[in-house]
């Protein structure tokens, strides 16, 4: 019977697969034959069939890889993937390859020992500017601090932007951005949704923090300079992803955030008081 018109298989990789005999199409066991378009780039699972796998390349390139040995299958050439072997198919070229793929028996999921992917964790990004002329020193640990709130947050695969900043620089912020005529402790911009499938790191925004006023803060109640900028920073943080203490439901959550992040209570936990830190455990 002539067959002019297949099955389209549905993929998550971007990848066309169109079976003309198969399983899916016909039925057929003993052999299945599908047209594939891969888009540049693209890069099929490593696995160890149990069936042989020819490739016709009509249009294009194909990098065929066999036990760790690749070659280049070019327009109007052949491939061969044995059965048993490791085998990995990619496009490796600048543009999208059409080839035809038969195999022997017909192509099963579970047939085919795809290996999973280990998914490798994505790293977090923090940049600190200091602009402040006596703020250098506490520009590393800042950073450091950051990415070990983060950790704790398990947040992976972030972009998070610090500054630290002097009062007249923070003031004009708080002036421009609230409305607020007067220098403060820390601002949050949190940054706006990116589209989805966007690559890279995911912008979580900018943390401001004031280093005179936290001089003066820790000065007056009695705390390290070093503690001071960190419970700026872990509300400032806390801030970005979501959280807030307008009301006293959404202040216990926040105040509890900042003691996981700190070890003890932060700035939102000392402003609702210790009978209100009570009810929070």
């Amino acid at each position: 019977m002539r067959l002019r018109k297949g099955k389209l298989i549905p993929r998550e990789d971007g990848k066309r697969v169109e079976e003309f005999v198969g399983l899916a199409a016909t039925g057929t066991d003993s052999l299945s034959v599908a047209r594939m378009l891969a888009p540049p780039g693209w890069v099929g699972p490593v696995r160890q069939p149990e069936f042989d796998e020819v490739v016709i390349v009509l249009k294009g390139e194909l990098t065929l890889g066999v036990d760790g040995k690749r070659q280049r299958i070019a327009e109007g050439e052949l491939g061969l993937a044995p059965k048993g072997r490791r085998v990995v198919l990619r496009n490796d070229g600048q543009g999208a390859c059409d080839y035809y793929s038969v195999c022997a028996p017909a192509f099963q999921p579970e047939l085919a020992h795809e290996e999973q992917p280990v998914k490798e964790e994505e790293e977090n990004s923090v940049t600190v500017q200091v602009t402040h002329a006596q703020g250098k020193r506490f520009g590393k640990p800042l950073r450091l601090l950051a990415e070990t709130f983060l950790e704790r947050l398990e947040l992976t695969g972030c972009e998070l932007s610090i500054s630290l900043v002097g009062d007249h620089a923070i003031r004009r912020l708080n002036r421009t951005w609230r409305k607020k005529d007067k220098a403060t402790d820390v601002l949050s911009f949190p940054a706006g949704d990116l589209p989805k499938g966007t690559p890279g790191p995911k912008p979580l925004g900018d943390v401001v923090i004031s280093l005179d006023t936290a001089k003066r803060q820790a000065k007056e109640y009695e705390r390290t300079l070093e503690a001071e900028l960190a419970r700026y920073l872990a509300h400032g943080l806390l801030h970005l992803l979501g959280h807030d203490h307008e009301r006293p439901k959404d202040a216990q959550k926040m105040a509890r955030a900042e003691e996981r992040l700190l070890g003890e209570s932060g700035m939102v936990g000392d402003a609702v008081g210790p009978r209100a830190r009570k009810l929070m455990t």
